[in-house]
């Protein structure tokens, strides 16, 4: 081996790297420069990252609040003022009369022995009124197939006991307690259920001039807001004078059709009736459901005069309230 071999593996080979050019303190200054720079970028980094991510959680902070959070509009329900109306209005037919026309009511009573009868007069179109007893088993369908009818509706009840004492326990008599009368007035009044718009008076008796008995009965219709017919079953009742300071709307019957008239006592007294209408702008005939006077009632309709209106019970109350004046019901 000769001296030059020796020399070139005992010497190793120089680098032409640039690096290999640098000092040491060079190597250590440009490696702080570059941590310091890593620092600096990271930092930049991260500002602009929150500054970024700041804003858009501001957003949706605000979009949440506008949209989740914010209350939603109330709907608004503008209903119509309640008017709260006392049951005969509440439950009367609807009816129109010229202002200046007399009015005339009809009011059939129908104390369960005579069901086809009132059955069958639910089909004419004349507007009749019905006054149902509460003391037979189908009462409270009865009412029911009345107001289905388009028809008005009051309840039939006992002042009194019928000539053979009648069937029913709950008669309205004189001798109660105010807690047993009013008691027995308001079996009545719920065996007809809701709908109805007033009593008529049935077998009236002794109670029918007690002021005493009168004034309960009054503040029991007057709660129930209840009319009352009178229904002519006797001459001499107070119950106009009592009843109606009270606030009960009262109609007194003009004529009464009992069940054994003849067919001529019948239409004299619908003819009687008529005469009343005209000269004083109301009239009421109660009728006692027989072949007899339905017969007659039917005979009557088909010639009745046309200048007068035949109209719901209540409609002719109205009329005797206010006068003659229009009435809409």
């Amino acid at each position: 081996m000769d001296k030059n071999d020796e020399t070139s593996e005992s010497v190793p080979e120089r680098s032409g790297h640039w690096l290999d050019t640098l000092g040491v303190a060079a190597l250590a200054a440009l490696s702080a420069g570059v941590f310091v720079l890593s620092v600096a970028a990271i930092v930049l980094v991260n500002q602009v990252g929150s500054a970024l991510t700041g804003d858009a959680v501001v957003a949706n902070a605000d979009a949440t609040h506008e949209i989740a959070f914010e209350p939603p509009a109330p709907s608004i329900t503008v209903l119509p003022p309640r008017v709260d109306l006392p049951a005969w209005l509440a439950n009367a037919q609807p009816f129109e009369a010229p202002p200046r026309m007399p009015v005339m009511a009809v009011v059939v009573l129908d104390d369960g022995t005579n069901a086809s009868l009132i059955v069958e007069a639910l089909k004419w179109t004349a507007p009749l009124s019905f006054a149902v007893a509460a003391d037979f088993d189908a009462s409270p369908h009865r009412v029911q197939q009345i107001r289905q009818a388009g028809r008005e509706v009051l309840a039939l009840v006992p002042f009194g006991y019928a000539p053979d004492f009648g069937r029913d326990p709950n008669v309205l008599r004189r001798g109660l307690s105010e807690a047993e009368l009013l008691r027995r007035l308001r079996w009545h009044l719920a065996r007809a259920g809701d709908g109805i718009v007033g009593v008529v008076d049935h077998h009236a008796g002794e109670i029918v001039q007690d002021e005493h008995a009168l004034r309960i009965i009054g503040n029991g219709l007057v709660s129930d807001g209840m009319a009352l017919i009178d229904s002519r079953s006797a001459p001499d009742t107070l119950f106009a004078a009592r009843l109606r300071p009270m606030g009960v709307p009262v109609g007194r019957g003009t004529t009464r059709i009992g069940r054994d008239d003849s067919i001529g006592d019948a239409l004299a007294a619908l003819i009687d009736a008529e005469r009343q209408a005209f000269a004083w702008g109301t009239a009421i005939v109660v009728v006692e459901a027989s072949d007899t006077a339905m017969l007659a009632l039917t005979e009557w309709l088909g010639t009745r005069r046309t200048s007068i209106t035949l109209a719901p019970v209540s409609h002719v109350i109205r009329r005797l309230r206010a006068g003659l004046q229009q009435g809409v019901n």
